[in-house]
């Protein structure tokens, strides 16, 4: 590598739809897909603690620095990890035979992190001039599929800060109250359902989303590309293609047909959580799912 790529991010409250998205970003040629395996996801959680500026500073210069730290290891230069893209972007006899000898081209890199939803401004003042795109989808249904498929946020998991949902918190029992939760809320969050839990994680993301790209030069800044997971599994193609232009990906035949395994079945699958749980979950988050078109 003899120059800097360009960088983009994909980000979004988890169980949203950024995996599908790098996914199909993956079988672009010459692009270099990375989700949270290089830089902490606790890190924007830490960023919401009182962390001096020259702190702040280093971490931003640490990010970028270990995304190109990766692109010069051993790992990116495996064989293996060669011939995974090129089955993913089908680029050729001659991109194949570069790929036996762990060699790819490399124009972009494009990181996934969901948990950059604490810290969204982290991600845009370390990659400056970086596009990003926000995945947002119904809070009800990303507290579903978390609930479902990670178990998350229970009681059991309330009892120590390893979850990945929760690295810092308020001890108040034999559990702690996850640092995202308001203060003054710890015994209504306590007696909540790990999907009321769920919502409320999500709605700490939103807020914190929203509020930043409110802020005037962050919107004049045309950096920022807000992706809706029901639009985007109910028309994946110009979703996508949308998706590729902002972060200078070619849209390529590879990308169609991964686009293209888009379907809408899980889309409301909070209608089957019991009555209860649905009313406490839409009562603590009505503004913010109202803001974003779920009513």
């Amino acid at each position: 590598m003899t120059s800097e790529p360009d960088f983009g991010v994909v980000f979004g409250c988890p169980r949203s739809g950024t995996t599908f998205v790098l996914r199909a970003l993956n079988a672009a040629p010459a692009t270099v897909c990375l989700n949270g395996i290089i830089f902490p996801a606790a890190i924007p959680q830490i960023l919401n603690q009182p962390v001096p500026e020259p702190v702040r500073a280093a971490l931003r210069v640490e990010f970028k620095e270990s995304l190109l730290r990766y692109l010069r290891s051993g790992l990116f230069h495996a064989r293996a990890t060669a011939l995974q893209k090129w089955k993913s972007a089908r680029t050729g006899p001659g991109a194949l035979w570069d790929a036996l000898r762990g060699q790819q081209a490399v124009e972009r890199l494009i990181y996934k992190e969901p948990f950059f939803s604490f810290a969204p401004e982290f991600a845009y003042d370390a990659l400056p001039g970086a596009p990003l795109v926000y995945i947002y989808r119904d809070g009800r249904d990303c507290a579903d599929s978390l609930t479902r498929t990670y178990d998350v946020l229970t009681d059991e998991k309330l009892t120590h800060l390893r979850s990945a949902e929760m690295r810092f918190g308020r001890k108040v029992d034999h559990r702690y109250v996850p640092w995202w939760v308001e203060d003054g809320d710890d015994d209504a969050f306590l007696a909540a359902s790990p999907y009321v839990r769920a919502v409320w994680m999500w709605k700490a993301m939103v807020n914190r989303c929203e509020a930043f790209f409110a802020r005037p030069e962050v919107a004049a800044s045309g950096r920022i590309l807000r992706l809706r997971y029901e639009d985007l599994m109910r028309d994946p193609l110009p979703q996508g293609e949308a998706v590729a232009a902002h972060l200078g990906v070619p849209f390529s035949r590879g990308m169609r047909k991964r686009l293209e395994s888009a379907h809408t079945r899980s889309i409301g699958n909070h209608r089957g959580r019991p009555p209860e749980d649905l009313r406490a979950a839409e009562r603590l988050a009505a503004a913010e799912l109202a803001r974003n078109g779920y009513r």
